[in-house]
């Protein structure tokens, strides 16, 4: 085991060497060499009791006239050489620093062999750097399907009220019962269609218009019960035709204050998108729940149903993204409403997920900032 001090040790170890200087060009090395000092001076030299390291290093030679304005007198002053570059016999370069200072009541030149700093630093440079290309390419390439999605929706839609209009004109003719219900069919399905497409737009009208930086009026900020029971409110007729039924949790105290930072239009949308899809799920004689868990500085809001719960295959980042859909497919559904409740609470600071209920059905829920 070396009987080296810890410190001197380490500044070794770091690329470090201290050299005490004795006057008349002299220097003493303090504690083991450095690597970087047994290349360019041997292994004798650098263990000599006296070495003349202008002699060395034409550099450092220069350097002690700055360093001899330091060593005049103790003070907490110090010369800094910059950055040099010295050959070794193999021909390897090798930068050095010096540093001219006061340690303990000696003049002491500090050399430093910042290599291994400089490499990391260029390791991580080029590293950002190929990060940041690779994140513009991602970003020319989103653009691009951004663009093809917008002229593909737009050349879809194009057709349709044309489509409709024939539909109209045939139906106002006097056809046989058959053909009649032929032609109200493919008005219903061109309807359906124009549906989806519009909702593809919206959903990335939405993104977009989530991307904006929210100024929250607190006297403006929505409230989540109020949403939420007018919510229950909507959805009461379209639940009680399919023997369901919704309600407010029983427990949540409505006479509280439940605002949270969001924008109240895009807050009902995300709910009545939560309870669409509670709805499609809901067997008959079941119950849809809407209530509020106070967290602190946010408010979570939940939907739950008492249907057959989450796939197993289903995870809630398979569920929340864009035209994602589940194994049923009911409803003709694009898979946007989920995605849109996802893209908006996340831009108001907020988190969403869902879950399997412990003994029946399923659990949506978005989490927002109390306002």
């Amino acid at each position: 085991m070396s009987d080296e001090p810890i410190h001197t040790a380490f500044l070794r170890q770091q690329g470090f060497a201290i050299f005490e200087f004795l006057g008349d060009g002299g220097f003493r090395l303090v504690g083991e060499p450095a690597p970087f000092c047994i290349e360019l001076l041997g292994e004798e030299e650098a263990r000599a009791e006296t070495i003349r390291l202008g002699d060395k290093f034409p550099f450092i030679e220069n350097f002690l006239f700055d360093a001899a304005e330091v060593w005049k007198s103790p003070a907490e002053e110090r010369a800094e050489s910059g950055t040099w570059i010295e050959n070794t016999e193999d021909g390897r370069e090798l930068a050095l620093e010096a540093a001219a200072l006061w340690l303990a009541g000696k003049r002491v030149l500090l050399v430093q062999n910042p290599q291994e700093r400089f490499d990391r630093q260029v390791q991580v440079l080029q590293t950002a750097r190929d990060s940041r290309l690779e994140h513009e390419k991602l970003l020319r390439e989103i653009q691009k399907k951004e663009i093809l999605l917008h002229c593909i929706v737009h050349d879809l839609s194009q057709p349709l009220p044309a489509m409709r209009g024939c539909f109209s004109l045939l139906g106002m003719q006097p056809l046989s019962p058959d053909l009649k219900e032929v032609v109200e069919i493919a008005e219903r399905q061109s309807e359906k269609q124009e549906t989806m497409i519009r909702a593809i737009l919206e959903a990335f009208s939405a993104e977009l218009a989530a991307q904006q930086t929210i100024e929250q009026d607190p006297a403006k900020a929505p409230d989540l019960a109020r949403c939420a029971k007018s919510t229950v409110e909507s959805f009461g007729n379209a639940f009680a035709e399919q023997g369901a039924r919704i309600q407010m949790d029983p427990t949540l105290d409505l006479s509280q204050t439940w605002r949270v930072r969001g924008e109240e239009s895009r807050l009902l949308r995300i709910y009545g998108n939560l309870v669409e899809n509670a709805l499609r799920h809901s067997p008959k004689d079941s119950t849809v729940t809407l209530g509020i868990a106070d967290e602190g500085q946010f408010l979570r809001a939940f939907v739950d149903d008492e249907g057959p719960g989450l796939p197993e295959d289903q995870t809630a980042d398979r569920l929340f993204a864009l035209f994602a859909k589940g194994k049923e497919k009911r409803g003709g559904k694009a898979g946007l409403g989920l995605y849109f409740c996802k893209v908006t609470v996340e831009r108001w600071g907020g988190s969403i997920g869902c879950e399997s209920r412990p003994t029946v059905g399923a659990r949506f829920w978005f989490r927002l900032p109390r306002v």
